[in-house]
């Protein structure tokens, strides 16, 4: 459409010089009429031609900037390396080999002496570790977390765990782990209420991979 008008311009421009030589040429009996017809053609196709082409102009840029935000995007989208497994499954990741053996849910860990209440509910994930480097690995909270199926995070229980190791149970909390020996252990996650649940696990404290388990 912006190609018509233009055509036109110049026609318009070319019958308007033409005109004003020899009216008869363009059809028009005087030199005014010549000047009545052609200039107000002129304008209005160049006007209208100037629009149809910063219309262009602002849709190209439009598309651009939304094709260099979605490529922008895109490239700034963090890279998802965690990887999904399974309760019973040996998981090799970093330093380690996880095996996630049960899980199970208590209002409340210890014994008599030391007790531990959970304002939701304590969720205990038991599970076995194998250090399979070549140096001793000390393990805390940050190797593990537990999201729910909306993604809301809970954290390692140091309370819980407390109360549990000093009840005589074997819990993972600043656990030592020796190279090839295999460690088992719980871990403790206080969760509103028992359902699905995924423990995320890494392999060492600077990695960046981890592994996504559902609990259920």
């Amino acid at each position: 459409m912006e190609t018509v008008f233009i055509l036109i311009t110049l026609l318009s421009l070319f019958a308007f010089v033409v005109g004003m030589f020899s009216p008869k040429t363009v059809k028009c009996a005087s030199r005014g009429k010549v000047a009545l017809i052609f200039i107000p053609l002129f304008l209005i196709s160049t006007i209208i031609g100037s629009q149809l082409s910063d219309d262009t102009s602002t849709q190209e840029k439009i598309v651009n900037t939304t094709t260099q935000e979605s490529e922008s995007q895109e490239q700034n989208k963090p890279e998802n390396n965690e990887i999904e497994s399974s309760i019973g499954k040996p998981i090799e990741i970093g330093h380690f080999i996880y095996t996630i053996k049960s899980v199970s849910f208590h209002k409340s860990v210890g014994n008599e002496f030391v007790e531990q209440t959970a304002d939701g509910i304590y969720m205990l994930v038991n599970l076995s570790i194998k250090n399979i480097s070549s140096e001793t690995r000390t393990l805390d909270g940050s190797f593990f977390a537990v999201t729910d199926t909306n993604g809301t995070k809970y954290e390692f229980s140091t309370d819980a765990s407390t109360a549990l190791e000093m009840s005589g149970n074997k819990t993972l909390f600043l656990k030592e782990c020796q190279p090839n020996i295999t460690t088992k252990g719980t871990l403790v996650f206080e969760v509103p209420d028992k359902g699905e649940y995924y423990l995320h696990l890494i392999g060492s404290f600077w990695g960046t991979k981890t592994v996504k388990v559902l609990l259920k």
